[in-house]
């Protein structure tokens, strides 16, 4: 069973990211890591984060490149 509530927690985690953190880069890194630390807690609704941080998208992307690949066809 997934951990939903995750999302509210990354959404926290990415307005204070934004606000902290200017460079994208960096914070691409750091949500990657953050990512994967809440995934072994069996979050399983990422994809809810989505639009808020282009770093994060990136992030997400970069780790699950397979839940993307029908962007390509648009």
């Amino acid at each position: 069973m997934g951990w939903a509530s995750g999302t509210w927690v990354m959404q926290d985690i990415i307005v204070t990211l934004m606000s902290e953190i200017k460079c994208p880069d960096k914070r691409q890194r750091i949500y990657k890591g953050i990512i994967k630390a809440l995934q072994g807690n069996d979050w399983d609704t990422q994809t809810e984060c989505l639009d808020v941080d282009p770093a994060f998208d990136a992030a997400l992307k970069e780790l699950h490149p397979d839940w993307f690949e029908d962007e390509q066809d648009l």
